[in-house]
Order: C-alpha cells, then structure tokens, then sequence
C-alpha cells in the first residue's frame, strides 16, 4: 500500500481520499491544511488514521510516498516542486500548472529524478468510457465536427456578485481561476484524446471585471474540421456534447462525466453506447495511479505512463496559448 498525504481539505480532496481509499493501492497517512485545526477536522470526515499538519515541509517528511495535490491552482508549483525534491511522486489536481514555465520546471526536476511520477488528475481522460468513445470516434468514416459543452453555474459566483473586490479563488487572477481552468480542461482533455492536437486554437471570453473569465468559447481548428467548446461558471447549459459523422453523431451527457453515450444514424435510431455507474468517478484514476505506482518499471505501465505525461505536456501549453488569445494574465506569470 502506498502512503498517500494530501493537501487540501475541500470535497475534492474528499471524493479522492474515498476513491483512493477504494482502489485498495493507497492509505491516507498525512493530510497538510494552513490550520491543523482544518486538517484534524477533515481527518474525521474521511474516517482515516492519518496525522494532521500545518507545516509543509513536516508534512512532506512525515514517511509519506506521494501526495495529492488539491490547493488552489496558484499553488500547485510549488507544492509540486517542494514533494519532487523530498522524492516523493506527485498527483496533482487538474489544471497542473498555471503556465508553461511552471510545467517545464517540473519536467526538469523529473528528469533529474528518474524514479519520480507526476499524475494531472484529469479524470475523464482515465474513465473507461473515455475510450470507448474514441474507438467509436475512429470508426467513424468522416468527422465534421464536434460541441462540447460544460457550463454550470457556480456557488462561488454568488460571492463575486457580492463583494468583486474579495472574489473566491476561483474567480481570481491571483489564485489562477476562471472558467477555463477550472472546467476548460476536461473538454480539451477529450479533444486531445480524441482527435490529436489542433493546428489553431483560439479563446473568445467573458471577463468578469477583474479580468477574470466566467465564461467562453474555445475552437480548436483541424485540418477538415473544428471542435467548438463551450465553457462557463457563470450559467448552466443542459446542451449535449456532439461529435458529427457523416449522417450519424455521437451524443454524450457531459464532456467530464461521460455517463452516457449514444450513437445515432441517419435514421434517427439510437445505439446506447455506454452508460455510467454510481461508484465514486475519481475510481478509475486513482486505480489507474496506484497500479503505475506499484510497479513503476514495468515496460506495459511505462508505456502508459509516458502517453500520459506527452498528453499533460500537450495541455498545459494549448490552455497557455489560449488563455494569451483571451487576454487573461496571472499572477503566476509574473
């Protein structure tokens, strides 16, 4: 078993702490919160025997193996980096890295530490329905297209409507938020996987007024057709995610969730490819990570491994170069 520490204490961390718990690879050993008085509480919500920290660097030598890294997106770096140098593996919560630099240090210190994994927990990309919709994809005589849709409103939109000059992180520059990556990421995850890299790509956002984006438009542009991507915090869409055939489409529920998939002709019949399960969708990943993780110099688990790092490093600068287009600016890139 895997000694896992985690860090941060929202229900994010919660879902993987029960997903990890039930892959049966990982024991939650160590969680890290600013306040150990958080971390103790969170401690008692999963219902492990795990320490509680509020100083980093203890909590990284504290004997765990890998941490998963759920602290707001600005922080990611430098958590990353700091559990790299202490030789720990590294599983970090979707988008990775606010920028390009930041991603390619991290690839530097991989590098330089061979042994050392590094996860994006993206968890449509290990669903396996994600790859049933791409052999279906790659049956399909001719692609004309595709919409993805993911817009939900968001809770924490309520509190930018009441005080914008004390935004939650989400809705921040300084935190690296906004719509695309926080919900932007699934979709280009599935474009990614589904139909190789764009030859140009383009983001057309809403700003909220402290530059921020609650909303947008993403296209990517391929050689005989474009993928249009429709994101937002800010409204909610019960619009169906499309990829367009000839005569048939494939229609799916939601470009994360991937719960259900239908193929339908010409005619009009439909085919119900896939339907989704009750069980926690952080599962598939953290199986998926436990099994590279226990036996790490297999040739079949580093072959996959490595697929997934090229995918990551094909993301990180594609969302970059989009969030450019929009005009958006971190704090992070200065």
């Amino acid at each position: 078993m895997i000694k896992l520490g985690l860090v941060g204490t929202h229900w994010i961390t919660a879902q993987f702490a029960q997903a990890a718990i039930e892959s049966q690879g990982f024991i939650i050993s160590a969680v890290y919160s600013r306040s150990k008085e958080t971390a103790d509480d969170f401690i008692k919500q999963i219902g492990q025997p795990a320490a509680a920290f509020d100083n980093f660097d203890a909590f990284l030598d504290s004997g765990i193996q890998a941490v998963y890294l759920a602290s707001p997106n600005s922080f990611h770096f430098r958590h990353a980096q700091s559990a790299l140098k202490h030789g720990l593996d590294i599983i970090v919560e979707k988008p990775s890295f606010s920028n390009t630099h930041e991603f390619q240090e991290i690839m530097k210190l991989l590098a330089e530490n061979p042994e050392r994994r590094f996860f994006e927990a993206a968890r449509n990309y290990h669903d396996p329905i994600f790859k049933i919709i791409k052999d279906k994809i790659t049956d399909l005589k001719t692609i004309q297209g595709a919409n993805l849709v993911y817009a939900n409103y968001s809770s924490r939109y309520d509190q930018y409507l009441a005080d914008p000059l004390h935004a939650p992180n989400v809705f921040t520059r300084k935190f690296s938020g906004g719509a695309l990556y926080d919900l932007g990421v699934y979709p280009l995850y599935d474009a990614i996987g589904w139909f190789g890299y764009p030859d140009k790509a383009d983001y057309r956002a809403r700003l909220l007024e402290n530059g921020i984006d609650g909303s947008g438009v993403i296209s990517l542009d391929y050689a005989a057709f474009t993928v249009n991507i429709l994101i937002s915090k800010i409204f909610t869409s019960s619009a169906p995610s499309e990829v367009f055939g000839l005569k048939d489409r494939l229609l799916i529920d939601s470009p994360s969730e991937l719960n259900h998939v239908e193929l339908i002709d010409g005619n009009g019949h439909r085919e119900q490819l896939a339907l989704g399960t009750e069980q926690n969708p952080l599962l598939a990943e953290a199986r998926d990570f436990a099994r590279i993780l226990s036996d790490r110099h297999s040739e079949a688990n580093l072959v996959e491994y490595e697929n997934w790092l090229a995918t990551a490093s094909q993301i990180n600068p594609l969302m970059f170069d989009l969030r450019k287009s929009a005009g958006i600016r971190f704090a992070a890139d200065d």
